[in-house]
């Protein structure tokens, strides 16, 4: 434990991380019987995966939980020189590619129940700031293909007019970006005639989709902005989009790729829109400027309800 209080403190991951990986070491250090890294084999590290599997824990979880976190504190415990060797270096867990029975984005029907249920105006007693989420994170989500997490994380600060164009920041000012780097999203000019921007004035500079000081349990490693995002994918699938092989919130994202495609936007914008990472070092270089993303934008259709 003392090695990943080292490793956290130097290298300081984000506070889901440290939720998640401080019970897996507690769990390695309980298997073991003993807290001593130096005494640590790798038929120990086998002998754990395979307990862990055992307990029915998943393939892809231990590969990807539990012999990550292993194998990340143990290599940076080699680096500085506190113990010889990583013992999880070469151990993996073999996983059945998985089988995809349809697409990952949502289809047309599945878009359209979930966009036209936002605009309903009775959704039974919840919050304001509860209903202001069912109403707008999907259809943000819809053109910006952004995580569900970093829209239910918005505040009204975040929202601006940059270059000319009324734009949102996705920033880690807000919570959790998987990137850690902010960026500008152009607002579709759909939302804006459907009233997104007077909605974000009348709601003031703090977040949009929780309440802060009504909201309970809230904490670096379990945001209120997660629990946002829980609820809605509870409400998606209420609505009848219950096909366990598309997930009810992350599917916006492969639907806007896919809308993106069709519509001819430049691969490259796209990429920026979303945040996903650039493909060569080549477009790493340079930046995005709002007005040049809201020309690629501009070209993603409006969704028809």
């Amino acid at each position: 434990m003392d090695l990943y209080d080292g490793y956290t403190r130097e290298r300081q991951p984000s506070a889901a991380t440290l939720k998640r990986w401080r019970p897996v070491v507690a769990g390695l250090i309980a298997h073991l019987g003993h807290d001593d890294a130096n005494r640590i084999t790798t038929d120990d590290i086998i002998g754990w995966k395979e307990a862990l599997a055992g307990q029915g824990v998943a393939g892809r979880t231990i590969r990807e939980v539990y012999l990550a976190a292993a194998k990340v504190v143990f290599a940076w415990s080699v680096e500085n020189r506190k113990i010889s060797m990583n013992p999880a270096k070469d151990v993996t867990v073999r996983v059945p590619k998985a089988i995809r029975v349809r697409e990952r984005g949502f289809s047309t029907v599945e878009a359209r129940t979930i966009l036209k249920a936002s605009l309903g105006r009775d959704f039974g007693r919840i919050t304001d700031d509860h209903a202001r989420g069912r109403r707008w994170i999907p259809w943000i989500c819809a053109y910006s293909g952004a995580r569900v997490g970093e829209i239910a994380q918005l505040r009204g600060c975040d929202f601006s007019m940059v270059d000319g164009v009324w734009a949102l920041r996705i920033t880690p000012e807000a919570g959790s970006t998987k990137s850690g780097s902010a960026r500008w999203v152009p607002i579709h000019e759909h939302l804006i005639e459907q009233g997104l921007l007077d909605v974000v004035r009348k709601a003031g500079a703090g977040p949009l989709f929780y309440n802060p000081i009504r909201a309970r349990g809230g904490s670096d490693g379990n945001p209120h902005s997660k629990k946002v995002g829980e609820r809605l994918a509870k409400w998606v699938r209420e609505l009848g989009v219950n096909d366990p092989h598309v997930q009810p919130n992350h599917a916006w994202r492969h639907l806007y790729k896919t809308i993106a495609r069709r519509a001819g936007m430049e691969p490259e914008a796209r990429d920026v829109i979303q945040g996903h990472a650039p493909r060569s070092v080549g477009e790493a270089y340079g930046d995005w400027p709002v007005d040049v993303l809201a020309k690629a934008m501009a070209m993603f259709p409006r969704f028809e309800i």
